[in-house]
């Protein structure tokens, strides 16, 4: 498992830019909290992230 990890780690380090990276972050992070039914969890995630993916 360990050399999975390290595999896909190096690899994205590797071939996609900084730039990319976030937005995969930043897409999955979204996902994750809309699939909780937390309304506090929509909230701090819109005043987080709202700016970054506007820009």
């Amino acid at each position: 498992m360990k050399l999975i990890v390290t595999f896909v780690k190096n690899f994205l380090c590797k071939y996609l830019g900084t730039v990319v990276i976030e937005r995969i972050i930043i897409i999955l992070l979204e996902e994750l909290v809309m699939r909780s039914e937390s309304k506090v969890d929509d909230k701090i995630y819109k005043a987080v992230f709202e700016r970054v993916q506007g820009e």
